[in-house]
C-alpha cells in the first residue's frame, strides 16, 4: 500500500494519530498544530490509513461530505484483525507517527500483562512446591491454589511504591524509525518493549 499523502503530511510537520474507536472503528487522525488536516475511518486499519491519505490530498475535509456520501457510515469495527497493526488497535492500542530528524519515527503505545514464566510452571507442575521469582522489579510467588495454579506478589519495588503502578498490567511503548512510515512501522513492532512510567 503506497500512501504518498500519509508520507508527505509527515514531512510537512503533521503528526498521525491512530486508535480504536468505542465502537470499535479503527480511526487515523492526520493533525497539525491541533488543526485537523487529514481524517480516515474504516473497520479495519489499512483502509482507514487509506482514507486519511485520500483526505489529506484532498485538503481535509468536513466529516459529513465524506461518510454517508462517497464512503459509507460505518457503524462499528471488525472484531477480527487484518494485520499486527489491526490487532495492536483492536487491543485499545495507539500508534503515533511524525518526523524527526528526517526521520520518521512510529511509537506504539499500549499495555503488556506480566505473565508467570514457562519455566516458573514447569518447575512447580513438577516439584508442586511453591516458586519465588523476579518481573519488572516486583517478587512474585507461584503456587498450586485451591482451584489451581496461582501468583501473588511478595514484594513491589521501592520505585513504584504508591505510584499507581500495576504489578501485572503496565504502560509500554515501541518505538522504530526509518526514512518512511511503514518501515519507521516495521522496525516499531520488532522494538524492544519499554514501561513507561505512569
Amino acid at each position: 500500500m503506497e500512501l504518498t499523502g500519509i508520507e508527505k503530511a509527515l514531512r510537512e510537520g503533521c503528526r498521525l494519530h491512530g486508535f480504536r474507536s468505542g465502537g470499535g472503528l479503527r480511526v487515523v487522525r492526520i493533525e497539525q498544530n491541533e488543526e485537523l488536516r487529514g481524517y480516515g475511518e474504516h473497520p479495519n486499519v489499512e483502509d482507514a490509513l487509506s482514507h486519511a491519505n485520500e483526505d489529506f490530498l484532498a485538503g481535509g475535509r468536513p466529516y459529513n461530505k465524506v461518510y454517508g456520501k462517497s464512503k459509507p457510515h460505518y457503524l462499528t469495527g471488525s472484531s477480527q484483525a487484518t494485520s499486527p497493526l489491526d490487532h495492536w488497535l483492536l487491543r485499545g492500542n495507539t500508534i503515533d507517527a511524525y518526523v524527526r530528524k528526517r526521520d520518521v519515527v512510529v511509537e506504539l503505545k499500549g499495555y503488556a500483562q506480566t505473565e508467570t514464566p514457562h519455566t516458573v510452571t514447569a518447575q512447580l507442575k513438577k516439584s508442586g512446591q511453591p516458586i519465588v521469582w523476579t518481573y519488572r522489579g516486583y517478587t512474585f510467588e507461584t503456587y498450586q491454589g485451591f482451584h489451581g495454579e496461582t501468583t501473588r506478589i511478595l514484594k513491589v519495588p521501592e520505585d513504584k511504591r504508591g505510584k499507581g503502578s500495576d504489578a501485572f498490567l503496565y504502560r509500554i511503548i515501541k518505538t522504530g524509525r526509518a526514512k518512511e512510515f511503514f518501515k519507521a512501522l516495521e522496525h516499531a513492532f520488532e522494538a524492544e518493549e519499554i514501561e513507561e512510567s505512569t
